[in-house]
């Protein structure tokens, strides 16, 4: 069978090319043609445009490049015609696969499957997205089990959980983990500033500032791939020596508590067991508070408590985010056991809600197969 991936983020890269390792095994005639990044490309088949020359994030950096994006929508449009693939699979990039993709494969090429891996997080924001997975799509495949019901409450009943990629991700590091060979022997707090540029400028200066409030502390903050260290060495009151790269997860494990910014980072320190406190930097203050609450459908920003459908974990954003606050909330984490423990316990419940018997990227693939008749 031929497959056509569209992937634009390096998350997408990875679950992608783990999605087609599981599909060669099952099919070992399986054509692959997509766009992606370099370890879609280390499994091999035909790379229409790497991913890396369509990765633009937010409204200014999308709207000075869009020259570049519509370019790349048109070869992509042309591969796909060239290529008729017998199935078509999106994986996460929602801004470029709803635009370009799904209603191109719907209009031009109706013999063909298409499957959304990833879908967008329809159930936070923009929920006129479901209409267009409903008619557009033969399969959702879903990485959070509550969105099946989500979906169907919402008409869409072509929705599936696979299992969840960084349930996969943290059982492989656990099995490969050296212990703590080569990070301090001391006690630490870990920063975990988020990936993008943006987010380690606004978010690492407050955190740093709270956790040297915990003197008896060593610090080590985790260093976005791709991020060159001198972005960390330009914010203030970093050094040099307190910047980990390559050891996301194990500068978490050992660490007594993490101070994590919002994103998958905040599921992987759950499943790992680390306790933590939320952080995001807002624009707006008190402002993003109030159309947080009142124009978002969801009550939390941490998929570890949208997961839980409660406060595991405590969340500091808008005018919350502020070193006052954050000390208050890591304070009990690091002197109290047994609030250590209760957030543990929690996290339990988490991880048995995401398990599934087999990986992820096989049982995505174990659908598409299906839907294919093989």
């Amino acid at each position: 069978m031929k497959y056509f991936f569209v992937v634009g983020e390096a998350s997408g890269d990875l679950h992608a090319s783990n999605m087609m390792k599981a599909l060669k095994e099952m099919d070992p005639d399986a054509e692959f043609m997509f766009v992606g990044g370099p370890m879609m490309r280390s499994v091999g088949g035909t790379c229409v445009i790497p991913s890396e020359k369509l990765a633009f994030m937010g409204f200014v950096d999308v709207l000075k490049h869009m020259g570049d994006i519509r370019k790349g929508a048109s070869e992509v449009q042309m591969a796909l015609k060239n290529f008729l693939p017998d199935v078509v699979i999106c994986v996460d990039y929602a801004g470029f696969n709803f635009r370009y993709v799904l209603p191109f494969v719907k209009e031009k090429l109706p013999a063909t499957k298409c499957v959304y891996y990833i879908p967008p997080k329809v159930w936070a924001w923009k929920k006129g997205r479901i209409q267009t997975l409903r008619t557009h799509t033969d399969e959702v495949l879903c990485i959070f089990p509550f969105e099946v019901g989500f979906f169907a409450k919402n008409g869409l009943s072509q929705a599936k959980y696979v299992g969840n990629p960084s349930v996969d991700a943290i059982k492989d590091f656990e099995a490969d983990d050296n212990g703590r060979e080569g990070l301090p022997k001391e006690r630490y707090i870990a920063l975990v500033p988020g990936s993008r540029l943006s987010e380690i400028r606004n978010n690492l200066p407050v955190m740093l500032r709270a956790a040297r409030h915990f003197s008896e502390y060593k610090i080590l903050i985790t260093g976005a791939p791709g991020v060159p260290p001198s972005v960390y060495r330009g914010i203030e009151g970093v050094r040099a020596e307190e910047v980990c790269f390559g050891e996301t997860h194990r500068v978490i494990k050992y660490a007594e508590v993490a101070l994590v910014t919002s994103g998958t980072a905040t599921l992987e320190t759950a499943l790992i067991g680390t306790p933590q406190v939320v952080c995001y930097a807002v624009k707006g203050g008190g402002l993003a508070n109030f159309v947080f609450k009142n124009f978002f459908s969801i009550p939390y920003i941490s998929l570890v408590n949208i997961i839980a459908g409660e406060d595991v974990v405590k969340e500091l954003y808008g005018r919350d985010f502020r070193v006052s606050k954050i000390v208050d909330y890591v304070a009990p984490l690091l002197y109290n056991e047994e609030v250590r423990m209760q957030m543990r316990q929690k996290y339990a419940d988490v991880r048995i809600a995401l398990e599934t018997e087999h990986r992820a990227s096989a049982n995505a693939a174990k659908q598409v197969t299906r839907l294919l008749g093989l």
